[in-house]
């Protein structure tokens, strides 16, 4: 790992600061300033989460697009468009005095941020980075996590000092100043890099045509490279679906009412803030043993697993409502997150090839943002409706049950090699 850190900090670093800025689309910052919005709007928590799993459907439907234009575009000037668009969507966020005005920044917010800032750093450093992807994963994808220990506070003494929209505006023009000079420095002579990338792949297309892509993991040049309609075609896509969408669906419907959640269990905003240093850690941790263990093992035979702990977490949620149980939840959680994050990027350049990764992460990134969607809107309906937050993480667990059996069918009929219905 430390040969990998020295001789390929810029493009780990890159993908650290496209993961830890992609922090002001995520559902867990964003849902720190929905009690403002909804105040300022007059919203209730069904209204707004309704509003917000709109947003997402829409960002799930252009993802299929846009998320292909990492394969098109060159990466810097690709990477750079998007920060610019981010910084244009929370200001377009500060200034939202109406519902449709809302609507259009939430949707640019989560577009730009959760997707294509998340997307263009793991698509980025599984294909340049193949042989060592997982480390490279678990290493550029720390951003994310740091920004989970260190941005929730950094809102919140925002909010305090300047309110919500002036927090906003701050943070969009950080980007500008800060984020956008640095991407453009470190990206300097991709280009070359991509270019020697594009004549490997050829060279290896031409020795390995036949080559089925059956094999549990290996680079890029043991493996058929899959087309997106190819993929759409295959059965085992299906089946790994529903465990690849537990962690972010999840995760998004509990964080997006966690100010109900712990209000419901009456612990101080303070001290949840403060607990997601915690959970940061934990997911660091997570994400560099599961990084050590794809490049050894593959990240096929891991997915399975990576969901349960998150299930045991919502039981535990489940049965209390002291302090303890709200950090063994963070704690289980950054475990299942730690390990999610690392596993699904190595999970499709493994299953798929790298030539098209762009694409078909973009397909998985709809129906992960189609997913995370629905969860806003159905948790703040059944809230609204007298529903409890124990009740919804039960039944949450249970899906993830669920979900994990039909993976390991998935990753059975991998080993048998059968690739198509």
């Amino acid at each position: 790992m430390k040969t990998l850190i020295k001789t390929e900090w810029r493009l780990l670093l890159f993908g650290f600061l496209m993961t830890f800025w992609s922090s002001p689309g995520q559902t867990f910052l964003l849902s720190l300033f929905s009690g403002d919005i909804r105040s300022a709007l007059g919203l209730s928590h069904g209204e707004f989460g309704g509003l917000y799993s709109l947003a997402n459907l829409l960002s799930a439907a252009v993802i299929i697009w846009s998320g292909t234009l990492v394969d098109k575009m060159p990466l810097r000037r690709f990477a750079c468009l998007v920060v610019v668009a981010l910084a244009a969507s929370l200001w377009l966020l500060s200034a939202a005095y109406s519902i449709a005005a809302l609507f259009i920044a939430l949707f640019l917010t989560r577009q730009f941020g959760q997707s294509l800032m998340m997307l263009t750093a793991t698509t980025t450093l599984v294909r340049y980075l193949d042989h060592h992807k997982g480390k490279a994963v678990a290493l550029g994808g720390m951003g994310f996590h740091m920004a989970e220990a260190i941005m929730p506070s950094v809102v919140i003494f925002l909010i305090a000092a300047v309110g919500w929209r002036m927090g906003l505006q701050s943070i969009g023009v950080f980007l500008l100043l800060a984020l956008l000079p640095t991407i453009w420095l470190l990206l300097n002579n991709h280009g070359q890099r991509h270019r020697r990338y594009i004549e490997s792949l050829g060279q290896h297309n031409d020795e390995d045509l036949q080559v089925a892509g059956k094999t549990m993991s290996g680079n890029t040049g043991s493996r058929k490279q899959w087309s997106r309609s190819e993929v759409l075609r295959d059965i085992r896509f299906y089946l790994f679906m529903p465990a690849l969408v537990a962690q972010p669906m999840l995760f998004t419907g509990f964080i997006f009412h966690q100010i109900h959640l712990i209000e419901t269990k009456s612990w101080s905003l303070e001290l949840w803030g403060a607990l997601f240093f915690m959970y940061a850690m934990v997911s660091i941790a997570s994400k560099l043993v599961t990084g050590i263990v794809v490049d050894r093992v593959g990240a096929i035979r891991l997915l399975p697993y990576v969901a349960l702990p998150m299930g045991a977490g919502l039981l535990v949620l489940a049965t209390s409502s002291h302090i303890a149980v709200g950090i063994a939840f963070l704690f289980l959680m950054g475990m299942t997150m730690g390990a999610q994050t690392t596993v699904s990027g190595p999970f499709w350049s493994e299953m798929y090839g790298s030539q098209s990764l762009g694409s078909i992460k973009s397909l998985a990134s709809a129906l992960i943002s189609f997913s995370t969607a629905l969860t806003p809107f159905a948790m703040g309906w059944l809230i609204d409706r007298g529903v409890s937050i124990d009740t919804l993480a039960v039944c949450s667990a249970v899906y993830i049950g669920l979900a994990s059996v039909v993976a390991f069918y998935a990753r059975h009929l991998v080993q048998r090699g059968l690739t198509t219905e």
